[in-house]
């Protein structure tokens, strides 16, 4: 076979194999982005101020917030900011912190319990939550460690939690840990991850014209994608425009702290229509007074 003929069939051959790998990679343009809603935002301890009508004015339908991270810590504000929130007219969620070094399900437990107790404190369990697991970085654990986190969380509340899940870039040895999880995946665990949903972080670069970040082919596509953050107390975004910077003016002050970090939060892109968030928060979130 000639060398031509040779190389075709292995770049064909690289071509395959990339198309079924785990793992694909996404680009979101500015254009892209603008066509997504701007309207999470999510929230960890701070001590800082949030003014909830002024966040609604900004188109802001939806707050994440820390209910509780590993197996003993419970977030301060998180039962003040729910009962604001709930004023405001916004929709609310509770995210949990996995914590890999510990069991899972007492962490889900306590986590489920909290939720619960401040609802019925802040009078609010006929209002439904959507509960989200935050598996990231060193803490984070297996695919099917999380798929059964995922089904623990839907028996107890009856509507499968959002996964919040930092994946890696290709060439790292994290990408090749997470490629060889996701390959060996049952049928039941990729069927539990697509019905969750994936919620992925992904800035810190320089910001630009667009963003790639890594999607495993399980879910099919990215539910909501978390454009900008702070790194070591530096704001970071990922898209070069005004709207994308996570400055929210008044709407929120943080204490002490960076000065530039003072009105920034962390804001998230839905990946979809009005109504498609509509239809995503209603599958995702159930009332505290009907979980078993």
């Amino acid at each position: 076979m000639k060398k031509s003929a040779l190389r075709c069939l292995g770049m064909l051959l690289i071509a395959g194999l990339t198309a079924c790998a785990p793992i694909r990679t996404e680009t979101v343009s500015l254009g892209r982005a603008r066509g997504c809603l701007n309207n999470v935002v999510d929230f960890g301890w701070d001590s800082g101020v949030i003014q909830f009508h002024a966040m609604r004015s900004m188109g802001v339908d939806l707050l994440i917030h820390r209910a509780t991270r590993g197996s003993s810590k419970t977030d301060d504000d998180y039962a003040r900011r729910e009962l604001a929130a709930r004023h405001a007219g916004m929709k609310w969620g509770a995210y949990h912190y996995v914590q890999g070094g510990a069991y899972l399900a007492p962490q889900l437990h306590r986590f489920i319990s909290t939720v619960a107790a401040t609802a019925h404190r802040n009078g609010t369990t006929q209002h439904a939550v959507m509960l989200v697991l935050d598996n990231e970085g060193a803490d984070r654990v297996s695919w099917d460690a999380l798929a059964g986190a995922a089904r623990l969380v839907r028996a107890h509340t009856g509507v499968w939690p959002l996964l919040y899940c930092s994946v890696p870039k290709p060439g790292t040895t994290a990408y090749a840990q997470q490629t060889s999880e996701l390959a060996a995946l049952s049928a039941a665990d990729r069927h539990t991850l697509h019905d969750c949903g994936l919620w992925v972080p992904r800035y810190g670069e320089a910001p630009g014209a667009s963003m790639s970040f890594s999607v495993p082919r399980v879910f099919g596509t990215w539910t909501l994608w978390q454009y900008c953050g702070d790194i070591s107390g530096k704001p970071k975004h990922a898209l070069n425009a005004p709207e994308f910077t996570g400055q929210v003016g008044a709407a929120f002050t943080r204490s002490g702290g960076r000065a530039s970090l003072r009105h920034f939060c962390d804001r998230n892109l839905f990946n979809g229509s009005q109504g498609q968030f509509e239809r995503f928060y209603r599958a995702h979130s159930s009332p505290v007074a009907a979980w078993r």
